[in-house]
């Protein structure tokens, strides 16, 4: 299945429920979006899979358990790198690049963050692992270039305990938790995430700061402060901030994103705030006070980010608290 478009939901996937000549399928199809295949190296009654996936805003979170099997990761099958953080609980795994040297075993218990950029091979022997999946965007936008390694330890990271307590949270209690708490405790672990990947960025170097980084910063916060302004604008932030227009538009193409790119995001995140907070506020009124100049394009542009319409959101969240 692609990536599941109810969010804070979780997808559950168990081999045992599958006939066993369509489990090896399935279970390809199940994580294929992610760029990865299955090689089909075990009977099909002998597959065993269990996956889990719970899709928020901000990225993913996913939990799997597997017997014996080897899943490759082809960087042309995805349309772009990713980077996820892992925490393998039971099992062991290998992962190997083209180069034979390369191959890193998997800690188990302990919190490692993977960069796939290039073809890499997972080996992977009664495994049971949790993954959290950043929005990749979100990740340029704090470093860029590649990890030293395949993996990197966060084990010495003073968010670590959180990071893996709430990660078993998640894990072990979700069909629990309704859509209100789930997304509290996965857009946390992703905020987390952020900030643990930006110590990386400093440690490694790999800081994406670059010459224009306070026009940038300037331009964010004042974007942060005035985005109910319809009439905010590129033209507008760099009469108000006194930065040449030229050196706005390179600033943020420093950081591999836009001036209005920016502005929407905003807009987008804070009209989620007032959808999921004031049930009282008609959909016209939070595009006003979000900036947009019509609830037609609020609409559209909320649909085009959250895969459904506001007050599909809104409803959702309302029935499950």
């Amino acid at each position: 299945m692609s990536r599941p478009t109810k969010l804070y939901v979780p997808h559950e996937l168990d081999a045992a429920d599958i006939p066993p000549d369509e489990r090896y399928l399935r279970i390809s199809q199940n994580i294929s979006c992610y760029g990865i295949d299955v090689v089909d190296d075990r009977r099909p009654e002998e597959i065993i899979a269990q996956h889990k996936t719970i899709s928020g805003a901000k990225g993913d979170f996913c939990s799997a358990y597997g017997s014996r099997n080897i899943t490759v990761f082809d960087p042309h099958k995805t349309a772009q790198s990713s980077l996820y953080f892992s925490l393998l609980l039971e099992g062991s795994q290998i992962i190997s690049g083209r180069k034979k040297s390369s191959a890193t075993e998997v800690t188990s218990g302990s919190l490692m963050v993977h960069e796939r950029n290039d073809y890499y091979t997972y080996r992977s022997d009664d495994v049971r692992q949790l993954y959290l999946i950043p929005d990749i965007e979100a990740v340029k936008a704090i470093f860029d270039g590649k990890l030293p390694g395949p993996i990197l330890s966060m084990e010495n990271h003073h968010l670590m305990a959180f990071m893996k307590s709430h990660m078993m949270l998640l894990h072990s209690h979700s069909a629990s938790l309704n859509a209100k708490s789930t997304s509290l405790i996965l857009d946390g672990l992703h905020d987390m995430a952020l900030l643990m990947l930006a110590d990386v960025a400093k440690e490694t170097g790999l800081i994406s700061t670059g010459s224009l980084c306070h026009v940038y910063n300037a331009a964010r916060s004042y974007i942060a402060q005035n985005y109910s302004n319809p009439a905010l604008s590129p033209d507008h932030i760099s009469l108000r901030l006194r930065y040449s227009r030229s050196s706005l538009d390179r600033a943020f193409k420093e950081q591999r994103t836009t001036v209005m790119a920016l502005i929407k995001e905003t807009r987008l995140i804070k009209a989620r705030e007032l959808l999921e907070n004031d049930i009282h506020l008609r959909i016209d009124q939070i595009a006003w006070r979000c900036g947009f100049s019509s609830s037609f394009i609020f609409s559209k542009n909320f649909r085009d980010k959250y895969k459904v319409p506001p007050t599909v959101w809104r409803n959702n969240f309302n029935h499950s608290a």
